[in-house]
């Protein structure tokens, strides 16, 4: 029997579905994490491992584990969130039909699962790597009342040599490489008129506050068809521009003394947030100038765009290990959302990309994961483990 298939046999397919199912059933919506903490830091000393705690609040922690090699190999980190988005109408954590159900199952506690699967086949296989294995799981990913505390706590322990990798890789998504994301920020343009509220009787429409609103919705489309045209990345398409909310006036007749636009602003790699911001307040400022308003155009929860090349090592060896465990040929993906990726990769300046074993429901009212996805997405790992790291 080869190496690749000695550790793919020593994946339990069981005993990941059991610790994913055990994981679902435990409620970690962000801000309150505790006691998955305590479940997942239980899950890894049980393989063995020695378990770095780092609080973030009171029993909110990251927890980092490492798998040693023997040395002259280059390092992999394994990463993942342990919080989710509200229970919403998501039922609880049952098992069917060889799926998994219940909040989190898909973003991301089954790749959690999977992550820890892998490094059981790792340990109960006996074969060790040449670089180090760290397994690393944050708080504080979903909800923005977190502020990204736990994964903006990974990058500071990397930077000051807590821990250290060569690359990383997100156990979240599909099957597929997900190498690229746009940057991202929420925008906010903010009008004031000097002159108050005034009976829009007295005002011909052409001076209402209410026409210069339009005619920065008007440019804002504008802007979104030069992008279609003028932008584009070849995996994720062009930049987009999306307006969430508009509010102007406070009374049927009276002139509005504010208005308030806010969206998203998605930007290909290449270019930055300040640019991006710089471009929307050269649109705003024409436009509100002649309408003697004042203006503000506020951007927030920045995120620059990360992209891993396709021939990246740590990359050829996930799709290597695609291809022997899932078969046919690997998918790149690249997406306009952001994720920690994005953090990781600006923050430390460490390659970073993911791959999982599902999200098609993440987020859902019903969400779901595939028991068998689970298995060959830890499978997956540990075979990318190998052939990154090195065998010893």
């Amino acid at each position: 029997m080869n190496i690749e298939q000695r550790v793919r046999d020593a994946v339990d397919a069981a005993w990941v579905a059991d610790r994913a199912a055990e994981l679902v059933s435990v409620p970690s919506v962000t801000m309150n994490e505790q006691e998955v903490c305590a479940l997942f830091e239980e899950m890894m000393r049980s393989l063995g491992l020695d378990v770095l705690v780092r609080p973030i609040t009171p029993g909110r922690n990251n927890l980092y584990a490492r798998i040693s090699g023997i040395g002259g190999g280059p390092t992999l980190l394994f990463n993942g969130h342990l919080d989710t988005i509200p229970q919403g109408a998501c039922g609880p954590m049952h098992r069917e039909e060889g799926r998994i159900y219940g909040r989190g199952s898909t973003d991301m506690k089954g790749g959690m699962a999977a992550m820890l699967g892998a490094a059981k086949a790792l340990v109960d296989s006996g074969i060790q790597t040449r670089g180090d294995v760290w397994l690393t799981a944050v708080v504080g990913h979903e909800e923005t009342e977190a502020q990204k505390d736990g994964p903006r706590a990974l990058v500071s322990d990397l930077r000051d040599g807590v821990l250290n990798c060569d690359r990383i890789l997100i156990v979240e998504g599909r099957d597929a490489l997900w190498v690229m994301s746009m940057g991202s920020m929420v925008f906010t343009i903010r009008l004031t008129s000097p002159l108050g509220g005034r009976h829009t009787q007295y005002v011909a429409y052409g001076e209402n506050p209410i026409h210069y609103v339009g005619s920065i919705l008007q440019a804002l489309g504008a802007l979104q068809d030069r992008l279609d045209r003028e932008t584009g990345h070849p995996l994720a398409g062009p930049e987009r521009i999306d307006l969430g909310q508009v509010h102007v006036g406070d009374y049927f007749n009276r002139t509005p003394v504010h208005a308030l636009l806010q969206g998203t602003r998605r930007w290909v790699p290449g270019r930055c947030a300040e640019e991006v911001l710089a471009e929307l307040k050269a649109l705003v400022a024409p436009i509100a100038e002649e309408g003697g308003l004042e203006w503000k155009v506020e951007m927030e929860h920045e995120r620059e765009p990360f992209e891993t090349p396709t021939d990246d090592p740590a990359v050829r060896a996930v799709a290597q290990a695609h291809r022997t465990v899932v078969g046919g040929t690997e998918e790149y993906v690249g997406m306009r959302i952001v994720g920690d990726a994005n953090i990781y990769a600006h923050g430390t300046g460490i390659p970073t990309f993911y791959y999982g074993p599902s999200n098609e429901t993440a987020h859902a009212d019903e969400e779901w994961v595939e028991v068998r996805r689970l298995s060959e997405a830890a499978q997956v790992y540990a075979l990318a483990a190998l052939d990154y790291c090195g065998m010893a």
